[in-house]
């Protein structure tokens, strides 16, 4: 599929300059900006001119205006910067997409104090029967009071409605109302490598911690009451236009636990199908099962082939492109800083080699998820035996997360043809890793300035959202200036990136995990015309301005998939937020000032 649209962009080419120049008119034409191209041969320009989803050309003002026709869209960008798409690597839009609407987004907010507020205000207009639910995207250290809240607290912000509070992997937080709802009393035991935290008369007081395993969390959630499909279809189309509004133009999402296929995906194939969804996607498929991974990709790999839309009738969109982020249960670790590291079993090699086996002969892409070098180290081993035996032979794969790998460990996934797919994950976890493992262990987890001098495939993502934010200019300030959600200088300046090579991490680097590097990730002739127009200008502002960054105009496929300020009316109107008691109409998705 990916070899036949490169085909039709050449022939597209090719038709256009066997034509008369006066004769091919653009779509639209956006001037008067200051364009970050990304492309080597042509880095800078002011004007873009759009045909049929493609960029026509890029050039001075002078230059792409006279590709304009009768019927020809004019967008004057006022002198602002515009760069390409970005690209998010590694997220889980398509599960959060259902519960978007229905949870409040502590993303940004400065202190703990304000954040309660918000959770009391939430809980005001909260209907019996539903949750006040803060799942991801938060950290405490992001706080003026650096520290998580206490269910006392949850209790005095909501004493009639439940809450429900997620950070990361790490701890789960209930009020005396959730504890209630959920059953948790003392005679209910810890669940499996978890704790419910207890008083001195061994009652639950409504804090829960993965020591590590993140399974404590995973009934907790799917415990929260359900909605309906036009919720959820409503939920998903704000989620998405969330992030074209933070400038995402395409997406790759990686499952994720209590996400089945294909059941739970039919809400957003079906947006994609009526082109409601704004934001390009492809997806991974996450084995729900311990001890079922093989039978499951065995089944999955007989039905689709990988790298194929699921609507026949179109080229790009909606697109399953292989097996992940847990393709064996065995093989994968947790990336909760606040426990000492887990050891993968005996059993995993054994187990792992048949899965792989697998998709290599069925031609299946795969990503592994793998927190600590050690782990990706041992999946490593099990991968060379494999592929002496079954040949990669180019087959897309890559490693996912890596905060500790090592330059060696990268030279092994190079070695092999794979790539290395990074989050901004130590923006929220960095200061529970420094306080483990030490300042001096923290300046290369991971090496960046290493991977990116390599020229490994490597891209950035989010791991948004039960994980991190679904912002991607937070993933940029990360990489530019190697600081935590507290401020604090992780990485010295030998190990960040310039705000160039970041850009192109976030874009051309993340598309190669889809096997589209070559038609998106620029702003280039005959690439897919995916671009957007930033509230200020992210080549120059102050560093720390970036992660206030939005989209004001976002194009997808050459058609505007959200615009605000001047380019509001551009975009199409977006439907009345379900339901009508949503955080998100309180507070939106991110915290403003």
């Amino acid at each position: 599929m990916k070899q036949l649209i490169q085909y039709a962009f050449i022939s597209f080419l090719v038709s256009c300059n066997g034509v008369k120049k006066q004769e091919v008119f653009a779509d639209m034409i956006v001037h008067n900006a200051a364009i970050t191209t990304l492309d080597e041969n042509q880095p800078n320009a002011e004007a873009i001119a759009v045909k049929n989803g493609l960029i026509l050309e890029v050039g001075s003002s002078e230059k792409v205006l006279k590709l304009k026709g009768d019927s020809t869209q004019i967008i004057n960008a006022e002198g602002k910067r515009i760069l390409p798409g970005l690209i998010d690597s590694h997220s889980h839009f398509l599960r959060s997409g259902l519960s978007y609407t229905r949870e409040l987004r502590w993303d940004g907010v400065p202190t703990l104090k304000e954040g309660l507020e918000m959770i009391k205000k939430a809980a005001e207009i909260t209907p019996e029967g539903e949750w006040v639910r803060v799942i991801g995207g938060w950290t405490p250290w992001q706080f003026k009071e650096q520290r998580l809240p206490t269910p006392e607290e949850l209790t005095i912000a909501s004493p009639n409605r439940p809450v429900y509070m997620q950070y990361f992997y790490s701890a789960g937080i209930v009020n005396k109302k959730g504890l209630e709802v959920l059953g948790i009393t003392k005679d209910t035991p810890d669940p499996y490598q978890g704790r419910f935290e207890r008083d001195a008369k061994g009652n639950p007081t409504g804090l829960m911690l993965a020591e590590p395993h993140p399974g404590i969390f995973y009934g907790k959630i799917a415990a929260l009451p359900k909605t309906t499909k036009e919720i959820e279809a409503n939920s998903t189309i704000h989620m998405f236009r969330t992030l074209a509004r933070y400038g995402l133009t395409s997406v790759i999402d990686a499952g994720g636990g209590g996400f089945n296929y294909p059941k739970e995906y039919n809400t957003a194939e079906q947006l994609a199908a009526d082109g409601k969804l704004a934001v390009r996607t492809s997806f991974y498929l996450f084995a729900q099962k311990p001890k079922r991974e093989l039978e499951d990709f065995s089944a999955w790999s007989n039905a689709n082939k990988a790298g194929t839309n699921t609507d026949p009738n179109k080229e790009h969109g909606f697109e399953l492109d292989g097996a992940g982020e847990y393709i064996l249960w065995e093989a994968a670790d947790y990336e909760n800083f606040r426990w000492e590291r887990p050891e993968l079993p005996e059993t995993m090699g054994e187990n792992l080699e048949p899965v792989l086996k697998l998709l290599i002969e069925r031609r299946w892409p795969f990503k592994v998820h793998s927190t600590y070098n050690e782990s990706i180290q041992k999946i490593l081993d099990v991968l060379e035996k494999v592929n002496a035996e079954t040949p990669l032979n180019g087959l897309r794969w890559s490693i996912e997360h890596g905060e500790t790998i090592i330059p060696e460990t990268v030279d092994r996934i190079a070695a092999l043809g794979g790539g290395l797919a990074l989050q901004d994950r130590m923006v929220f976890l960095g200061d529970d890793f420094i306080n483990r493992y030490g300042a001096k262990a923290g300046k290369f987890s991971p090496p960046l300035r290493y991977i990116y001098d390599k020229g490994i495939p490597v891209g950035m993502g989010t791991d948004g959202t039960r994980g991190g934010s679904f912002n991607p200019f937070v993933s940029l300030h990360y990489m530019i200036t190697g600081k935590t959600a507290s401020g604090k200088q992780m990485y010295d300046k030998d190990n960040v990136l310039t705000r160039e090579e970041a850009l192109r991490v976030h874009t051309i680097g993340s598309a190669w995990f889809s096997e589209e590097e070559k038609i998106k990730g620029r702003i280039k002739k005959g690439q897919f015309a995916d671009f957007i127009l930033l509230s200020d200008d992210y080549m120059t502002v102050d560093e720390d301005t970036i992660k206030t960054l939005e989209s004001v105009l976002t194009i997808v496929n050459g058609k505007p998939v959200y615009g605000s300020g001047n380019y509001e009316k551009l975009g199409p109107k977006a439907p009345e937020i379900l339901p009508e008691w949503s955080p998100v109409k309180l507070f939106g998705a991110y915290y403003k000032k």
